[in-house]
C-alpha cells in the first residue's frame, strides 16, 4: 500500500514539475520548494487554497520579476489530510527574495497559512526540462 501511495505522490510531483518547467522554457531552470504538510482539524483543502492564493499573490507583487507559482498537491491515495505545496521560482535569487520578506502583511499571511496546516519540512530543488 505504501509503495502505491509513493508512486502516486511521485507522479503528481513530476507532473507539477513538468508544468512549471514548461512554462519556463526548455533551456531554463527553475527552483522548486516542496513542503510536506497536514491539514489542521476542521480545515479543508479549500482553506489551504485560499491562504496559499494570498501568499502567491503577495510574493509576486514583492519580488522583482514575479513569475512565482504555487501548487497544492492533494493526496489521491493514502493519508487524506496530507498534502504538498510546490512553490516554483524562476531562479534562486527569486526564492531568496521571497524568503526574506518580513513585512507585517507577510507575517499575517504566514499566520493564515499556519492556521490551516502544519508543515513538517521542506526541500529545495533545481529543475530543468528534459
Amino acid at each position: 500500500m505504501k509503495k502505491a501511495v509513493m508512486k502516486v505522490l511521485m507522479l503528481i510531483t513530476t507532473l507539477v514539475f513538468a508544468t512549471s518547467v514548461m512554462a519556463a522554457g526548455a533551456d531554463e531552470t527553475r527552483v522548486v520548494n516542496l513542503w510536506q504538510c497536514k491539514l489542521k482539524e476542521d480545515k479543508t483543502i479549500d482553506n489551504v487554497h485560499a491562504a496559499n492564493g494570498k501568499w502567491v499573490k503577495y510574493v509576486n507583487a514583492q519580488v522583482a520579476g514575479g513569475d512565482i507559482h504555487s501548487y497544492v498537491l492533494q493526496t489521491v491515495v493514502g493519508a487524506a489530510r496530507s498534502f504538498l505545496y510546490a512553490d516554483s521560482y524562476p531562479n534562486l535569487a527569486a526564492w531568496e527574495a521571497a524568503s526574506a520578506i518580513e513585512t507585517d502583511e507577510m507575517k499575517a499571511i504566514d499566520k493564515g497559512l499556519g492556521e490551516v496546516a502544519e508543515c513538517s519540512n521542506n526541500t529545495l530543488h533545481k529543475s530543468k526540462e528534459s
